[in-house]
């Protein structure tokens, strides 16, 4: 039973029961009903646990997922704004902040914590976060155009656009 749940959790599956769910006259109560989830999100998962249903030696168990995700229309895509951005700068700006952390006043997980602290705010310092403008919010609807592709179209209906603007029967 140790493998089965070693493997599992070795998945990232968690067990949300956890109490017993069976219950017999011969026997001591025992837990047989599982819900294993990938699922961390506290968002996501809504409520879980054994509903008190004396139907059989089984007591029922249950999980409420939220399974409406945001819409991704309504979302704006935001990227890093590398316009400004010199690297020069900003490295000597991680090392300097860097150079406070003190390696053997912590355990390993707080100082990683802490590094990756320090690293996202020196990075959001030189290069901060921006919104997609609406034409960039179109590219990524459509992310098969590329840069490249919208040159060759373009190029190739350069001559029809002189044609039109032209509107003369000659040319047609």
């Amino acid at each position: 039973m140790s493998n089965y749940v070693n493997c599992l959790a070795s998945c990232g599956c968690i067990s949300l029961i956890n109490k017993p769910t069976r219950f017999s006259k011969n026997s001591k109560p025992s837990s047989l009903d599982h819900i294993y989830t990938n699922i961390c999100d506290e968002k996501r998962i809504i409520n879980f646990g054994i509903t008190i249903f004396d139907i059989s030696d089984h007591l029922p168990i249950f999980v409420n997922f939220n399974l409406h995700h945001p819409t991704h229309q309504n979302s704006k895509h935001k990227f890093r704004c590398m316009k400004h951005f010199d690297p020069t700068i900003s490295v000597s700006d991680l090392s300097l902040k860097l150079n406070n952390l003190n390696p053997e006043a912590d355990d390993v997980n707080t100082l990683s914590n802490e590094f990756v602290k320090i690293f996202n705010d020196t990075l959001h310092t030189h290069a901060p976060y921006r919104y997609a403008s609406r034409k960039e919010q179109r590219s990524f609807n459509k992310p098969w155009l590329t840069k490249g592709i919208l040159t060759s179209i373009a190029k190739k209906e350069y001559p029809l656009q002189k044609v039109v603007d032209y509107k003369q029967p000659k040319y047609y």
